[in-house]
């Protein structure tokens, strides 16, 4: 009998998790919307500031979003890569750790480019966005 409460307890554990982890439409729509507009910094560091050749990815995103501190807010906790080719990029979220990715956009354009999060599979955290095909339109 004391296995079965033990089985329960840890089937309860295993369902609340999983509820716990599992973003909401309304979240990810929510950080898509700040997404764009830290991608937004980020294409235009790298397209006119010259001091962001060669940095680091972090070093990149700390100073595409220095003016605006605030624009990292929604992410705290998440962990945000950025991709540059040329004077290209892209910015990646993904869950804490580099975990499943959620969310990535090319800062070329207007509107989120990939809603990963609800992908259904494991979706790992890097790019897949050709971003030079993305921002050659």
């Amino acid at each position: 009998m004391k296995n079965i409460y033990k089985i329960i307890a840890v089937l309860a554990v295993c369902l609340v998790t999983a509820c716990a982890t599992q973003p909401s439409a309304q979240e990810m729509n929510y950080l898509a919307s700040a997404l764009t507009k830290v991608s937004a910094a980020v294409d235009a560091t790298v397209r006119y500031r010259r001091a962001a050749d060669g940095l680091p990815e972090a070093e990149l995103l700390q100073l595409s979003t220095a003016h605006d501190p605030a624009l990292m807010k929604p992410f705290s906790g998440l962990t945000i890569r950025v991709l540059r080719d040329g004077r290209d990029s892209a910015v990646l979220v993904c869950e804490a750790r580099g975990g499943k990715a959620l969310l990535e956009d090319a800062g070329c354009t207007a509107k989120l480019d990939q809603h990963r999060w609800n992908s259904g599979g494991v979706d790992r955290c890097e790019f897949t966005l050709d971003i030079k095909k993305i921002c050659a339109r």
